[in-house]
């Protein structure tokens, strides 16, 4: 889970030190969120051909990758936001319902 909000935590310091005046930092910041980006992208497509997940996460990897590129392309910090609502959709679409364990019967051996 914590691998997962490395790139959006360091989208969210690119977009914070852009606004507040230090765009060589936030430049550096957004090259790093690129790469996190880039390695939850291939963890989600690792993910998806085990089987473990669907195919949902990785467009919305891929979807945020290419926030993050277009927003250090344009130099437009604000698109970085991209990212972040692709993570918010990422991680409403892995809610799952598991049955509860109290619910089943137990047999006796």
């Amino acid at each position: 889970m914590s691998r997962r909000l490395v790139a959006p935590g360091l989208a969210s310091a690119s977009l914070l030190a852009s606004l507040a005046g230090a765009g060589g930092i936030g430049r550096l910041v957004l090259l790093l969120a690129i790469v996190a980006a880039a390695a939850r992208l291939l963890d989600a497509v690792g993910r998806a051909v085990e089987g473990r997940s669907d195919r949902f996460q990785v467009a919305m990897s891929v979807l945020g990758l290419a926030w993050l590129v277009a927003a250090g392309a344009a130099h437009v910090p604000p698109l970085v936001i991209g990212l972040l609502a692709c993570s918010a959709l990422e991680l409403l679409g892995e809610v799952e319902v598991r049955p509860d364990a109290g619910t089943a019967p137990v047999e006796l051996v």
